[in-house]
């Protein structure tokens, strides 16, 4: 059974929760991957403090592989953070609603 994007943006939403601790001078983002051998979208809140290596950490795994439903997912994502997304493996990708190429000033 697949969950609805409702469903997948909210868990995305609550570990996000767990994870994302402001402080100064770190830098946080969401990492969006097309894992294109698995059929899948992963998300992973990207974190970098000042002198410190760059953490990736797993938030949730989309099993519908349909850049339709992904898109709803962001979209409801985007009316709960402020958090930079970056588009990872999306190469020349078109997002199917507004035609625009995926990674470039979404």
């Amino acid at each position: 059974m697949n969950e609805t994007p409702q469903q997948a943006a909210k868990i995305v939403q609550q570990r996000l929760l767990l994870y994302f601790k402001p402080q100064r001078q770190q830098r946080y983002r969401i990492d969006v991957v097309n894992n294109s051998y698995g059929q899948t979208y992963n998300f992973f809140l990207d974190l970098q403090a000042p002198r410190q290596r760059e953490r990736s950490i797993p938030l949730h795994r989309l099993q519908v592989y349909q850049l339709t439903y992904l898109e709803t997912v962001l979209k409801l994502l985007r009316q709960t953070t402020q958090l930079t997304f970056n588009f990872i493996n999306f190469a020349d990708q078109r997002w199917p609603e507004r035609q625009s190429l995926i990674g470039r000033g979404n």
